[in-house]
């Protein structure tokens, strides 16, 4: 008698499973948030320019929510540490609370000749003038090469 070996990261189990994960993370950050107190809270809710709702809604989202924007910031040679703090900040809950994930992961993951990413994603114009700006990992310039004292060329 042999025993089959079930996938462990497919079937109804496991989206079961996954989908309790992401219940018990989402009731954490809430949990999290109440703990603060009010006055952190309004503090935090106000350094990251954002409003109570928009808290409140971010944590009903995964929090890996705003993920793709790296990926899309390095297919567009973007380097995102070269990004003000602000900039990416509203980069990353433009991301989190787009609608048209699948998409973007599809396009990400399948690369189709004629993708339109750019008709749906909330960053299009940051990205494309960040490019302009030449905020890009190819162009940024290296610092010359030291030679060794004992070395001529």
């Amino acid at each position: 008698m042999t025993i089959q070996s079930i996938p462990q990261k497919s079937g109804f189990f496991h989206a079961i499973g996954e989908t309790w994960s992401r219940y018990r993370r989402r009731r954490a950050a809430i949990a999290e948030l109440q703990a603060l107190g009010n006055a952190e809270l309004e503090r935090m809710v106000q350094d990251a320019g954002l409003t109570f709702g928009d808290v409140l809604e971010l944590t009903k989202r995964s929090g890996d929510s705003a993920a793709l924007l790296y990926r899309r910031l390095e297919q567009a040679g973007v380097d995102f540490r070269s990004i003000d703090s602000a900039v990416l900040r509203d980069m990353q809950r433009c991301c989190s609370f787009c609608e048209s994930k699948e998409q973007c992961t599809h396009e990400l993951e399948d690369k189709p000749k004629a993708a339109n990413w750019p008709d749906y994603c909330p960053n299009r114009m940051t990205i494309e003038a960040l490019g302009i700006a030449k905020c890009h990992w190819s162009r940024v310039p290296r610092p010359p090469r030291r030679r060794s004292p004992g070395r001529s060329s």
